[in-house]
């Protein structure tokens, strides 16, 4: 009777338990799933006081991106959306901040596992970098750029992102680093390996799928940042995330078109994150079950 009562229990907890999660998800995907709808909705439904739920749907929103037209004002200076050059640049300053930043990390994060490189709270300063908020480095960045004349292109853009990606990835690295061993490394050296090679050939592969979640998320973080490129980018070098915003106007707020840039933007990181699934898991865990 007992036994069967604690089965009744147990059952009943994990049907609240599910039910909370089903119930979290649907908030938290809601937003995503309202900008999905709006970018297939017409234009004179968006602005309804009232949500419009049967419409027929339209790809014009879509087919105004693809065609580059921004319906912006004559004085702009970003001139129509440029659909291929934004998801260029945005694939092109993701990837190679996200590859410099693990091979910059990297070492850096060793010094400070194995070394304890000037103190052992420096790593807690590194970090700090990271917690600051975006808009505290527009001034000196911007102003710096302008000098080196490093503003309005991918280089400059994929630097600003490595400011706020080192920290993160040398942090986070360093945890698993810290997690490894010592002994392992002692071993091969007194076998003939050098530091480098132990580094290499020891140390990285068992930090490997900590590596891959690390890229995973710094990918995602460089593909959704929005402040630095709309501040530093002009033409040439402006992100997909930064060029959804020429769609606010002064005469207007083209919902329906950045909506449709929003779920074009939205793709590649969720493409991302489900192909890497199992790294960020694996990634995000290690050393958690000792």
């Amino acid at each position: 009777m007992v036994k069967k009562r604690i089965e009744d229990i147990k059952h009943r907890s994990k049907w609240h338990i599910t039910l909370i999660l089903v119930i979290a998800i649907i908030i938290f995907n809601f937003p995503i799933f309202w900008i999905l709808v709006t970018s297939f909705k017409p234009s004179t439904l968006i602005t309804e006081s009232k949500p419009v739920w049967k419409f027929s749907p339209t790809l014009d929103h879509y087919i105004s991106l693809v065609m580059g037209k921004s319906e912006r004002v004559a004085t702009s200076t970003k001139g129509d959306f440029n659909l291929l050059l934004y998801f260029t640049n945005s694939m092109i300053i993701s990837i190679a901040t996200t590859v410099i930043a693990v091979l910059l990390a990297y070492p850096a994060a060793y010094s400070l596992a194995r070394f304890r490189t000037l103190g052992d709270n420096y790593s807690f300063w590194v970090l700090s970098i990271r917690m600051l908020p975006p808009i505290i480095f527009l001034i000196p960045i911007s102003i710096l750029f302008a000098l080196y004349r490093l503003t309005d292109t991918r280089v400059g853009i994929t630097l600003a992102y490595l400011t706020f990606n080192i920290p993160f990835a040398c942090w986070i690295i360093k945890s698993f680093i810290e997690d490894i061993p010592v002994d392992l490394e002692n071993a091969a050296m007194m076998d003939g390996y050098s530091r480098l090679h132990v580094m290499i050939k020891i140390i990285f592969p068992l930090t490997g799928s900590a590596v891959a979640a690390v890229m995973i998320i710094s990918f995602i973080f460089s593909w959704n940042e929005f402040l630095m490129a709309l501040v530093i980018s002009f033409i040439k070098s402006t992100t997909l995330t930064a060029g959804a915003a020429q769609f606010v106007t002064g005469y207007g707020i083209r919902w329906g078109k950045i909506s449709a840039a929003a779920i074009i933007a939205i793709i590649p990181t969720i493409t991302v994150g489900l192909i890497g699934q199992r790294y960020l898991v694996r990634g995000l865990t290690m050393g958690a079950v000792k």
